[in-house]
């Protein structure tokens, strides 16, 4: 009975917490659940609305279909492996790039943020994510990928699928940002358009000094250790390196074993363009955090949802937040006109989506004054893994 309770929230969130099932039931019906029959109910829950793991894999390469089919030019690439059984085989990673991405990284710096994240699905599936900075200085998410560990293996594969379909051409520039992960700084000598003169790889400031002070447990240490990452002039670096020698020999010649290129901003030749650390990256992971827990389906849905839901459009010497999901723009005119305003469709046109589909249902007189003609199209609306198909208008504005 709690599960059914629980359907329409879980339709709406995905990422609805255990907490409020609690409080929910509480309020609803008056008594008290324990902690594990809330998270049976929503886990129940969560398998009616978006299917078990297993389920959700089998309808993988259909919805994936459907989503190209919605955005042409949407990559998807497969790498399966061969089992016991004739014509079947197991999925191994799974790599895709929405249009919007891809189309979006022509504007971008000349950045990459690269992070893996862990899934708490029931066959613990890594999720590899590509970022840049669009020129607005806005998060843009590029790729992503399903695995099933980081690895030598997985990270190759991964940045192979970035080179061919993001930087096809030999004259391609971009500096890589990431964690010293093993698998991925080895996998980087596999694919010549991470590397020198194509490419660089540099490593997050962050987790160099989070490296270096797990090593020496000294905060004044990890201090001088950021200073000298993110200093850009040299003789600067040089004075707080000094600093660093004389509280620890120990720790200087740590420092000193790491590529100055690859963590030091005053010897970066401006391949980062400023940009020290994989936050970018982290927070596409804070966009998917609460639904790591679901079926990979309904993950790759949420992933194309969220990433479009909020992108900031600006205009003139104003910056303007529209909110797709909620209809709003911080302009304030769709909410009251029920109309999209030009920020609006300037991110719609941005994110490759009709105008159209966030008009608000106005008389019929209204609509008539404000469409110029109207054609059929056939739409794929992915909603709880159904998908269906309805007759749709088109608005010229």
């Amino acid at each position: 009975m709690i599960a059914t309770h629980l359907l329409g929230m879980v339709r709406q969130d995905p990422a609805y917490d255990i907490k409020f099932v609690q409080q929910n039931v509480k309020d609803q019906f008056g008594f008290e659940i324990s902690y594990h029959k809330a998270w049976q109910s929503l886990k129940a829950a969560r398998e009616q609305v978006y299917g078990t793991c297993e389920s959700s894999v089998q309808k993988l390469p259909r919805f994936m279909a459907f989503v190209q089919k919605l955005n042409p030019r949407t990559v998807v690439e497969w790498l399966n492996l061969d089992t016991d059984r004739p014509g079947v085989q197991m999925l191994h990673y799974v790599f895709w790039a929405f249009r919007p991405c891809i189309e979006g990284f022509r504007w971008r710096r000349n950045v990459i943020s690269v992070d893996g994240t862990h899934l708490y699905t029931k066959y613990k599936h890594k999720l590899l994510v590509a970022v840049t900075l669009d020129a607005n200085q806005q998060v843009l998410p590029l790729a992503f990928m399903l695995v099933d560990e980081e690895s030598l293996a997985s990270w190759r594969w991964f940045l192979e699928m970035l080179a061919k379909h993001l930087l096809p051409n030999d004259d391609d520039r971009v500096c890589l940002i990431s964690d010293r992960h093993s698998g991925l700084i080895s996998g980087i000598n596999y694919v010549t358009a991470f590397k020198f003169p194509r490419g660089v790889h540099r490593f997050c400031l962050c987790h160099v000094c989070s490296n270096f002070n797990k090593k020496f447990n000294n905060i004044r240490l990890k201090d001088l250790c950021w200073r000298a990452g993110a200093e850009v002039n040299a003789r600067k670096f040089e004075r707080t390196m000094t600093e660093i020698r004389e509280l620890n020999e120990e720790a200087y010649n740590w420092l000193g074993m790491i590529d100055k290129t690859q963590w030091m901003l005053s010897h970066d030749g401006g391949w980062r363009n400023g940009i020290l650390t994989t936050n970018m990256s982290k927070c596409v992971n804070g966009v998917l955090k609460g639904v790591k827990r679901l079926p990979i389906v309904a993950i790759v849905q949420i992933t194309f949802h969220r990433i479009f839901e909020a992108r900031q459009a600006e205009a003139g010497s104003h910056t303007y937040v529209v909110k797709l999901k909620h209809k709003t723009c911080s302009c304030g005119k769709w909410g009251t006109h029920g109309i999209p305003c030009s920020h609006a469709i300037q991110t719609l046109n941005l994110c490759i989506i009709r105008r159209y589909e966030l008009a608000e249902d106005q008389t019929d007189m209204f609509r008539r004054g404000y469409q110029i003609k109207w054609i059929d199209h056939k739409y794929v609306l992915a909603n709880n893994i159904n998908l269906v198909k309805f007759r749709i208008n088109v608005i010229t504005l």
